[in-house]
This record gives C-alpha cells, sequence and structure tokens, in this order.
C-alpha cells in the first residue's frame, strides 16, 4: 500500500509542469482547488500509512520479546491496533480515488509520462486501487503492491486503449489473489507466521524509507501549488462548487 501511495505523490509531482501553460482563470481556479484538496488526502493517507508501520514496527519489537521470553501477550493483539487507521485509509483512498480521475482537472494537466505511470492503476473497474480497497474493506491490511508489480503496471506502452486495459485486466487477475494472500486480517492473533511476515516486510520492502520519499514529494507539491496558486483562487472555487451543488463537490 506504501509503495501505491508513493506512485500517486511521485507521478503527481512530477507532472505538474503543466501548471505553466493554464491561462483561463475560471480553469486556474477549479485546477488550484482540486489539487489542493488532492495535497490534502495524500498527506492524510501518509499520515495513516505511518500510523500503520510505526504500528508495525512495535509489534515486531514486543512480539520478539514475547517470542523469546512469553512476557507479552497483547502482543498477539497487534491486528486491534490497526483497525482504525485501516478505516481511516479506506476513507483517504476512495476520496484519493474520485479526484484523481480521468475526468479530473488533475489529471489533465499532468505530463503524458506521469499520466501513463497513473492510468493502470486507477482505471477501469479493475484497477490496482480498487483492489486495495476491496482487501481492506474484508478487514485485511494489505502489504501489496510491491514496486516490480507496480513497474508491471505502469510499464506497459500499447497506446490503443483496449490494449491498455486488458493487460491490465490480465495483470489483475494475476497479481489480486497474491496481494489478498499476503495481507494481514485484523480480526484474529498475530503469532509468530504473522511475525515472521511483518518482519519480512520492513527489512526487504522498507516502508519507513518510503515515507521519508513520500513526505519529500508532498513537500515539493505544495511549493508548486505555492508557486502558481493563491488561497484566494482556491477558497473561491471551493466556495463556488459547495453553492452549486448540495453535497460540496470538493469536500465531503
Amino acid at each position: 500500500m506504501v509503495e501505491l501511495i508513493r506512485t500517486l505523490v511521485e507521478a503527481l509531482t512530477q507532472g505538474l509542469p503543466g501548471l505553466r501553460g493554464i491561462q483561463q482563470e475560471k480553469r486556474r481556479r477549479k485546477l488550484g482547488a482540486e489539487l489542493f484538496i488532492l495535497y490534502v488526502r495524500l498527506n492524510e493517507a501518509m499520515l495513516a500509512a505511518d500510523h500503520i508501520v510505526r504500528s508495525l514496527e512495535i509489534y515486531v519489537q514486543r512480539m520478539g520479546s514475547h517470542i523469546a521470553r512469553g512476557d507479552d501477550r497483547y502482543a498477539l493483539t497487534a491486528g486491534n491496533w490497526i483497525v482504525g487507521d485501516v478505516q481511516k485509509q479506506i476513507v483517504n483512498l476512495t476520496r484519493i480515488s474520485g479526484l484523481m480521475t480521468e475526468r479530473g482537472a488533475a489529471l489533465q494537466i499532468i505530463n503524458p509520462d506521469a499520466y501513463n505511470a497513473l492510468h493502470p492503476l486507477l482505471s477501469g473497474k479493475f484497477n490496482g486501487l480498487r483492489v486495495l480497497l476491496e482487501i481492506m474493506r474484508s478487514g485485511a491490511l494489505p502489504l501489496g503492491p510491491t514496486q516490480e508489480d507496480i513497474a508491471r503496471a505502469t510499464d506497459f506502452r500499447d497506446p490503443a486503449p483496449r490494449g491498455r486495459q486488458h493487460h491490465m485486466m490480465s495483470l489483475m487477475h494475476e497479481l489480486s489473489p497474491q496481494w489478498r494472500e499476503s495481507a494481514l486480517t485484523t480480526s484474529s492473533e498475530w503469532g509468530p507466521s504473522t511475525y515472521e511476515c511483518v518482519v519480512q516486510y520492513l527489512q526487504e520492502r522498507k516502508p519507513r524509507e518510503q515515507l521519508t520519499e513520500i513526505r519529500t514529494a508532498l513537500e515539493m507539491l505544495r511549493a508548486a501549488l505555492e508557486e502558481h496558486f493563491t488561497i484566494t483562487d482556491v477558497l473561491l472555487e471551493v466556495g463556488d462548487s459547495r453553492l452549486g451543488s448540495g453535497s460540496g463537490g470538493f469536500i465531503d
């Protein structure tokens, strides 16, 4: 999950030079508001991921002691520790998915390379983000996708939409069972086998380092927003959207 958040943030940040070409004022305000809300949502997703990773790190410390000395049965309840953060992440990623659609202004302005990196993960009825959300809604913490999984999704170069969609469907049919199998249930005890899985995840996937990279990319995104938009741009469009639709448009 951390790898996916990092891919979303980095692709969006790398694609932002397209902001310089936006001249029409109404479109600029709409884009500024949408990107600002997207930045907030991505930051919230990063914070929830940070809390989850911290819980996993504490679990490894406490469960290691329990395995060695049998002195900390509370470590077995670690699945319960992360339930709240997993629920928060469902909300965060659902909102991010709603903003980063083909109809969203954010994807319309980023450069083609950044768009191609995001498109397979967000488009279609059976995409990477949707699979992760289904796993979390089932009461589990997904450890997938790996960076290799994301590379396989984003490196496909068939220019035809049907070819890209067929590739992604085939890939998701292959990868989604693996993601479900490797997910950590939050409703049962986390014993020695879960301990080994979490230790391997922390050592090999290095989520703490990835979170540092996400923070850096979010700082770059914030700097770009501050360079190209004013708070007036953002507040005017958010206000217009909320007045124009009873549900609040950008903010729910």
